[in-house]
């Protein structure tokens, strides 16, 4: 029998973590030098990357998928959305670079009655079997039974 509730961590490529972590350092970076030429300066740019830093791991961390019997919970950060699994019509892969909730290139394209969603669970496979087995309960056997 198939958990009522399975979470899906995000997929998190190197290239985009770095990014995101390595944006904010390097501004604080910078700011740390420019602060023996120009306090004022050096601390607007500190605050600047701390700033953005926040604001990125705010909208980021955590970022996951949970799959219920009734509803896909998409978790961005402090962003959520629970779509219910009857307003999806299909699901696949897909390589995208539109904006996302996800940290990775290599998303799952959930197609909705209105509109779609891309995410990027850490095993998309598992994601999408398991999906599909919720969306379909008579197509799927339980090989626990």
């Amino acid at each position: 029998m198939r958990p009522m509730k399975t979470v899906y961590p995000t997929r998190v490529d190197t290239w985009l973590a770095c990014l995101l972590i390595g944006a904010p350092l390097f501004a604080v970076t910078l700011g740390l030098f420019t602060l023996t030429y120009s306090i004022g300066a050096g601390v607007v740019v500190i605050a600047t990357g701390l700033l953005v830093g926040g604001m990125i791991a705010a909208l980021t961390l955590p970022c996951r998928y949970t799959l219920s019997n009734e509803s896909l919970k998409i978790q961005s950060g402090l962003i959520e959305e629970e779509v219910p699994l009857r307003a999806i019509r299909g699901v696949e892969k897909t390589i995208s670079l539109f904006g996302a909730p996800g940290l990775s290139l290599r998303r799952v394209k959930v197609t909705l009655q209105e509109g779609s969603r891309v995410i990027s669970p850490e095993n998309r496979d598992a994601f999408i079997a398991d999906l599909e087995a919720r969306l379909h309960p008579k197509n799927h056997r339980d090989p626990s039974v």
